[in-house]
């Protein structure tokens, strides 16, 4: 009979991340499939896995050795940087939490984890700018205050059985809360704290047990899947949160006073996320900004004794480029478009069915039908197995919404460091994932991400990752092979995706021209057997220079549309593709 711990030590913590992080990868399908709120895209269970999966490669770096407040500084960092959707950035403030609460301490005693959860659930509410009850914030409220009133009689596994048992309670409460059986971050949360109760107990061997109880839970609480396709829309208008109780955080913000309302509905049809590299009042200041224009706004992170500071940036918006700090001070920006996943069109297991984007260039479709696995199936099946994701990068701002459209996840200028990419491979869900490079630079950085991921696992997919680059070279490449290969009527998957982008791209002409000389050098580009002229517009090209390629067009090849797009790119002036 094992005997229960008396207090948290380094290792006790580090087996308590592992045992988690074991039990969500058992039930991350169960609880992908009740995810509906914020935006029914069925991935929580999965952005759970990847944050925690930050977690987890950030300690396994450390020494064995290495102690406790090191260990909680390490995942919280890890878990930063990984984090994933609402679920996941508010799972990893919690850790920021846990970090600073447990600072300097060799071992945490009952009442420093009744602290610890305490400031969690502060730290949780002040990361987002509209709090929302019946959602992961009620179960961490509960279990905080459970956690302070058992805290007193001085025994660890009463404190934390204590915890388990409210956030269950919570999150049964939360059934219908949102138009689900129950709220998904909610139940991810109570996956956390139920492996902290094997491993205070001495029963966190394997996870086996931990996914049995969950789904025993579920199971009996009426957790049915939804059918996210088919689930009514989340309610509109919620009743914001009491004040949080105790606990000092370093989310930007503060929780909502009592009485405030609620009017975030969550909407948005784009998800917008990147890491933020500034000082605590730079932060400050843009989640006030995009606290005025977007959805389920978060900024979180930490600055550190000489003010820098990491912050993880996540909203919902109809405009990304409203939602983008200055280019230097962001990092891994990834967009993603969730209108079809807001109309019940698609579900993210399976791959993408995105609107058709507004954009020209390379709007042929090939003649492979679609293909799509079971939408309600709840194991890989050999359909959903083969889909092929798509990253398009771009250096081009204006070109996120109109490739964020085809269904890619897009990438706004990728660095030497393959870090964000592989973040959204990831994000694809896919176990396959086609790379559209915008230039040589690009595609060297898609290269080295490609021989990482052979070398890593993806948890949340139960193997490895394989990513292919493509020939694209430039912008509107790019956004020619993001229509054919991601776009409507696009195959789902197969060998054949690379060779359809480079045929997508070949059929688009492209001359990279100075502002001053485009007029002139347009003019013997174009022939009689042309279509369309698709021209990007730099940072140095103005009005004018639109007007001029227009009316150059209009005189040699009449027959020709043209289409400006102000993609803002610092070079070239002007990237003009000929169809």
């Amino acid at each position: 009979v094992s005997t229960p711990l008396a207090v948290l030590d380094a290792a006790a913590v580090r087996a308590w991340f592992e045992h988690a992080l074991r039990s969500l990868l058992l039930v991350r399908r169960q609880v992908d499939r009740l995810n509906l709120f914020p935006v029914p895209d069925a991935d929580t269970g999965t952005n759970l896995v990847l944050t925690l999966s930050g977690a987890a490669e950030a300690v396994g770096e450390l020494d064995p050795a290495a102690d406790l407040a090191t260990l909680t500084r390490a995942a919280a960092d890890g878990a930063l940087l990984g984090a994933r959707g609402n679920s996941g950035v508010i799972v990893g403030q919690c850790l920021q939490a846990l970090a600073e609460t447990f600072a300097g301490a060799d071992e945490a005693s009952p009442a420093l984890l009744a602290r610890a959860l305490t400031a969690a659930d502060a730290q949780a509410r002040a990361a987002m700018v509209h709090p929302v009850e019946g959602t992961i914030l009620t179960v961490a409220r509960a279990a905080a205050g459970a956690a302070r009133a058992a805290a007193d009689d001085g025994d660890l596994a009463a404190t934390v059985a204590a915890a388990s048992r409210a956030a269950r309670d919570a999150l049964a409460a939360t059934g219908g809360a949102h138009g689900a059986a129950l709220d998904a971050g909610a139940a991810g949360y109570v996956v956390l704290l139920g492996a902290l109760v094997d491993i205070v107990a001495g029963e966190g061997d394997t996870g086996t047990h931990r996914a049995d109880a969950v789904g025993a839970l579920l199971a009996g609480l009426g957790a049915a899947a939804p059918d996210a396709a088919a689930a009514d829309p989340p309610a509109r208008g919620r009743t914001s949160p009491d004040a949080a109780g105790g606990g000092s955080g370093t989310a930007v913000g503060t929780p909502l006073a009592d009485a405030a309302v609620d009017t975030d509905d969550a909407a948005g049809d784009f998800e917008v996320m990147y890491l933020l590299r500034a000082d605590a009042a730079r932060a400050a200041a843009l989640r006030a900004t995009l606290a005025r224009t977007g959805h389920s706004v978060a900024v979180v992170g930490a600055a550190d004794a000489t003010g820098a500071g990491v912050w993880q940036v996540h909203v919902h918006t109809d405009a990304p480029l409203t939602a983008l700090a200055e280019p230097a001070v962001m990092d891994q920006v990834c967009v993603r478009y969730l209108r079809p996943l807001l109309t019940g069109l698609a579900r993210p297991e399976h791959g993408h069915a995105p609107e058709n984007p507004a954009a020209p260039a390379g709007s042929a479709s090939p003649e492979t039908p679609a293909t799509a696995a079971d939408p309600a199936a709840p194991e890989v099946t050999a359909a959903s197995a083969a889909i092929t994701g798509v990253v398009a990068c771009t250096r081009a701002p204006g070109l996120l919404e109109p490739l964020a459209r085809t269904g890619a996840v897009v990438v706004l200028d990728p660095p030497a460091d393959p870090a964000g990419l592989l973040r959204a491979a990831a994000d694809t869900g896919a176990p396959h994932v086609l790379v559209l490079p915008c230039d040589e630079a690009a595609a060297t950085t898609a290269r080295a991400a490609a021989r990482a991921a052979e070398g890593r696992g993806a948890p949340h997919l139960g193997g490895r990752q394989e990513m292919t680059v493509a020939a694209t070279r430039n912008e509107l490449h790019v956004l020619a092979a993001a229509v054919e290969v991601s776009g409507p009527g696009a195959p789902a998957a197969g060998a054949l995706l690379p060779a359809l982008a480079e045929q997508a791209a070949r059929r688009v002409r492209t001359v990279a021209l100075d502002a001053d000389a485009a007029v002139a050098r347009l003019a013997g580009e174009l022939g009689p057997a042309d279509e369309l002229v698709t021209a990007l517009l730099g940072a140095g090209a103005d009005d004018e220079v639109a007007e001029q390629l227009r009316e150059t067009v209009a005189r040699v090849a009449p027959q020709v549309e043209v289409v400006v797009v102000r993609g803002g790119q610092s070079a070239p002036a002007v990237l003009v593709g000929v169809e």
